[in-house]
């Protein structure tokens, strides 16, 4: 079988480039586009080692790793460790999942594979195949880590967390609840439980004074719909219905922030915009350790 080295190599570069991307989709990290494809024809040249025997020692497990930090790092360049660790394993799990998919759909579909110095090779080569693999593949794993990262790996983080609103700012602690789906229901923006003394500054006074004059953890609809139109032009105020353990439903009065920053040395910092705040007119932590439940989808 003929194999033309130029059609190797842009092959390798496309495949390359769509399992970076999904690796910035999953991961829902920044990187420039040119990061991505510097990248992948840096891993693309890599597969022509298999065409000299004399760099045969550079198919040994150490050296394909060391392309993969590599690749990770022109892509990527994570600033933290526990980032670059993450980064690598979603991009292994996303190549795995990419080839298993792909190649099995090609299996399935009885098309040609041969097999040349350790790499496969696709006769009656198929784009449709290919590019209903990587659909397959991107679904499979996006979902995949989204679970693992809900389920197993946000149990009880404290983070930090900065609301900013009108030039003016609150630092708080918020810890990661699994527990916390809460959203909008016209926006399905997800919302930050968060304590009202905590946030009190950034609101404006007849806001304040309603929630001082009211200690029970629900306001009435007449009370809401009235410091809303009274404070209209300072904050834009949103009304949040929410159900829990033992109470039908409620509802919390909330409002959407300039942006909110959470800062962790668990993950890199992130800057959000669609994210709404809901006020909560008691305690959420017995011991203060915390003083607000942050959806874990924020983090992500």
């Amino acid at each position: 079988m003929d194999i033309y080295v130029e059609y190797l190599l842009l092959e390798n570069v496309i495949i390359n480039y769509i399992i970076l991307y999904a690796v910035k989709a999953v991961s829902r990290t920044d990187s420039k586009k040119i990061r991505l494809f510097i990248a992948a024809c840096v891993g693309s040249l890599y597969t022509l080692v298999i065409f000299f025997p004399s760099l045969n020692f550079m198919t040994k497990f150490s050296v394909k790793f060391s392309i993969s930090i590599l690749i990770i790092i022109l892509a990527f360049n994570p600033e933290k460790f526990s980032s670059f660790i993450r980064l690598l394993a979603i991009f292994y799990t996303t190549s795995f999942v990419f080839a298993g998919a792909t190649l099995g759909l090609f299996y399935i579909f009885n098309s040609n594979l041969s097999l040349k110095n350790g790499a496969f090779y696709i006769q009656d080569f198929s784009v449709e195949f290919l590019i209903l693999g990587i659909s397959l593949s991107f679904i499979l794993v996006k979902y995949i880590f989204e679970f693992l990262q809900i389920r197993l790996n946000k149990k009880n983080i404290l983070t930090n967390v900065i609301i900013n609103l009108n030039e003016k700012k609150a630092e708080i602690v918020a810890l990661v609840d699994t527990g916390n789906s809460l959203k909008e229901p016209i926006s399905q923006n997800p919302v930050i439980i968060v304590e009202f003394h905590a946030i009190k500054e950034l609101l404006p006074k007849k806001v304040q004074d309603v929630f001082i004059a009211n200690k029970e953890l629900n306001l009435d609809l007449d009370t809401i719909s009235n410091v809303m139109v009274e404070v209209n032009n300072e904050i834009k105020l949103r009304v949040i219905p929410f159900k829990s353990i033992g109470k039908e439903y409620g509802i919390l009065l909330g409002f959407k922030p300039d942006k909110i920053i959470i800062d962790n040395e668990r993950c890199e910092k992130k800057v959000k915009e669609n994210v709404l705040i809901g006020i909560y007119n008691n305690k959420l932590s017995r011991d203060d350790n915390y003083m607000a439940l942050l959806n874990p989808e924020i983090l992500y």
